[in-house]
């Protein structure tokens, strides 16, 4: 296979660019770390090099960051954006050999801005899950002359600032929202009265409510993806043997993930469903979610999803790790891997017994580990099971027969 090296720079403000000897190490988070959860904002981690007489001044704080590495074929791909949140400088050499200095940052993705905004003033009407997260975002990212001071003038502003940057760093992804928000969505969530509140946690419940996911990807935009969207989703990622650190896999069957007896709330009070198998096997084990639903029918479907989902245990894998510059990976895996996002399809036939040899699921959370000449990619999954409900044994009748089990076109590798 041909020799890959990441070979990641880092670009500040859109402009100033640093790569090469100027780099130490880059770590990078995006998505969940769960299925069950929203993504929380994502982040990363820069340390750059300099002489302790050059300071790197176009890095301040809340001056945009993007983050590029090389394909496996030609060209880069941006794998993060977003702003400078914290900045550590500390003088790691200092004499007559030689001066060097180390910029520790911390850089977060859009989602954090939304824990800075409040929203919901004037209140969301009855809508679907998807419009209720677009209204949400639009009117937590853009200032309204509602929000500007009535005595401000605009001589009061920075002599740099004009009249369409004025706290509009954020228009290019909020224009985006039109194409990354899937509209309308899948629930029916009820209308929204109870007054302005966090911007972060009422597009967090929005999302949970319709079961979809609102997350941040590599090139800065924020999408929000349905419940049925994940069913469409391509490309299919297929992981071989010379693809994944077997060294270090790891599962985990665990009692306190287990839910056999469900309390959803939603508009107009509680739905419950039950495991009976599920509790004689391993004791009564409730678990609450909180609903924005507005009607019964569909607060009802999803606590029997919830159900069916968390109440037996699933044990597969909890992360794969693909080192990218390992010559057995092929270039056409690392630009896929690269462009790695929220809910992409992955699956294996290369996985050791003692893990069920096979697996097949979608990418929830994803991590990097960069240097100039090496790239680990550690993708946290979920299977298909926990996205789109399949019964297990304990949960099928033993009076019922195969020929009796339908519809007909189910396979016994579908169980």
């Amino acid at each position: 296979m041909p020799s890959y090296e990441p070979n990641p720079s880092v670009v500040f403000g859109g402009v100033t660019q640093y790569s090469g000897n100027n780099l130490s190490n880059i770590n990078i988070n995006l998505g969940r770390q769960s299925i069950t959860d929203q993504p929380q904002p994502g982040y990363a981690k820069v340390e750059l090099w300099t002489s302790s007489d050059d300071p790197l001044e176009a890095i301040t704080l809340s001056t945009s960051v993007q983050i590029y590495i090389d394909l496996g074929t030609s060209g880069t791909q941006q794998i993060f954006e977003g702003i400078v949140s914290d900045i550590d400088i500390t003088l790691e050499a200092f004499g007559n050999q030689g001066s060097i200095a180390k910029y520790s940052l911390t850089c977060v993705g859009p989602l954090a801005q939304l824990q800075k905004r409040l929203v919901g003033a004037a209140g969301y009407a009855k809508e679907f899950d998807g419009t209720r997260v677009y209204n949400i975002l639009t009117e937590a990212y853009l200032t309204n002359w509602s929000d500007v001071s009535p005595t401000l003038t605009w001589a009061g502003l920075p002599t740099t600032t004009t009249w369409a940057s004025y706290d509009a760093t954020a228009i290019s992804l909020v224009n985006a929202l039109t194409s990354t928000i899937d509209r309308p969505g899948q629930y029916e969530l009820a209308a929204y009265s109870s007054g302005e509140g966090n911007a972060y946690d009422l597009v967090g419940l929005a999302a949970q409510s319709g079961r979809g996911v609102l997350y941040e990807a590599g090139n800065g935009d924020l999408y929000y993806d349905d419940y049925a969207a994940r069913a469409l989703n391509t490309p299919t990622i297929t992981l071989t043997g010379d693809d994944i650190l077997t060294a270090g896999l790891r599962t985990s069957a665990q009692w306190s993930e287990i839910v056999n007896d469900v309390n959803l709330t939603w508009k107009s009070g509680t739905v419950t469903a039950r495991d009976e198998q599920s509790i004689i096997l391993y004791g009564q084990l409730a678990g609450t979610r909180t609903t924005q639903l507005e009607n019964s029918t569909d607060a009802s479907n999803q606590a029997a999803s919830f159900l069916e989902t968390r109440s037996y245990p699933r044990v597969y894998p909890e992360g794969y790790t693909i080192p990218l510059h390992s010559p057995n990976v092929t270039d056409a895996t690392r630009d896929a891997l690269v462009a790695t996002y929220c809910g992409m399809p992955v699956n294996t036939t290369a996985l050791p017994a003692v893990f069920g040899t096979t697996f097949e699921g979608f990418v929830e959370g994803w991590s990097w580990n960069l240097t100039r000449y090496t790239a680990f990619l550690n993708l946290i999954c979920s299977s298909l099971q926990e996205n789109y409900p399949h019964k297990t044994w304990f949960q099928i009748s033993p009076t019922v027969t195969w020929t009796g089990y339908t519809p007909n076109t189910t396979k016994w590798q579908d169980l």
